[in-house]
């Protein structure tokens, strides 16, 4: 009893699956339709496409802005601790100066005094050099990603640019095609008993009554008649050409005769007289 509970749930379960698919198919069917049936939908399709568009370049742009600013702040700031190791290579180079000028025996304050100041400006000096490194690692790449995501936000801009273009294409293609469907219809035949006009009520009636004329011929045996008289037109013109082959024979024969005697006379003259 459990198992045919569970078996009938499942079902249950199935079948509500299928009809919220079935459903589902329907409504996406039923907004395709709304785009794809007329020059209108067409256009309100580009239309949506081309805001939807319009709006994601806007949000990458600003995306894209953003990261330039931070990018612009490390620049800045890598420049400012170029001009700052500059000014302290000055002063290390000054107390590392002092220091050689100062006797540590005879002076020893002043000459500690220039050897703290020596490795003050020296700690710092590492310390940029570190920050250097890291910001010149991180303009490099952020640079490098920043020319991607530019070739991408122009590969958007273009794309919206074109919208126009091929929404204009879209429209002519679809009445082009339609014109097409509906002219081919009607060479066929297909079009609709109230489409059809006075001439072509008195073409399909001539259709009409030449078939039955055909029929009537059949009927009364004036095809027959016909291939008699097709029959006997083709034996005059036979027994005709055998006259003429038959005279034409003649004619050669009577004319190889007259050649031969010709010549006969001719032979005779050149033979010797006795």
């Amino acid at each position: 009893m459990a198992e045919e509970k569970i078996g009938i749930f499942r079902a249950m379960l199935r079948y509500l699956r299928f009809w919220n698919w079935k459903k589902a198919r329907g409504i996406i069917a039923a907004a395709d339709n709304q785009f794809t049936g007329s020059a209108d939908g067409i256009s309100a399709a580009f239309d949506i496409q081309k805001d939807k568009m319009v709006v994601q370049y806007q949000g990458l742009r600003d995306a894209i802005s953003e990261v330039e600013a931070v990018l612009e702040d490390k620049r800045s700031r890598l420049e400012e601790l170029n001009i700052e190791e500059d000014e302290l290579l000055k002063k290390r180079e000054g107390a590392l100066a002092k220091v050689e000028s100062t006797n540590p025996e005879t002076d020893a304050l002043e000459y500690a005094k220039h050897v703290s100041a020596f490795e003050r400006f020296q700690s710092r000096i590492d310390e940029i050099e570190e920050q250097q490194e890291r910001l010149r690692v991180e303009v490099g790449e952020t640079s490098k990603t920043m020319d991607k995501y530019l070739l991408q936000l122009q590969d958007f801009q273009a794309e919206i640019e074109k919208m126009p273009q091929q929404k204009a294409e879209a429209i002519a293609d679809f009445v082009s095609a339609q014109r097409l469907i509906e002219l081919n219809d009607r060479l066929q035949g297909l079009e609709s008993s109230m489409d059809r006009g006075p001439i072509s009520a008195v073409m399909n009636a001539n259709k009409k009554l030449t078939a039955k004329a055909r029929i009537s011929e059949k009927l009364a045996g004036t095809d027959v008649r016909l291939q008699d008289k097709e029959y006997e037109q083709v034996g005059r013109q036979s027994t005709a050409r055998s006259k003429m082959d038959e005279m034409l024979a003649a004619r050669k024969l009577q004319k190889e005769g007259k050649t031969a005697k010709v010549m006969e006379s001719a032979d005779e003259e050149d033979r010797p007289k006795i």
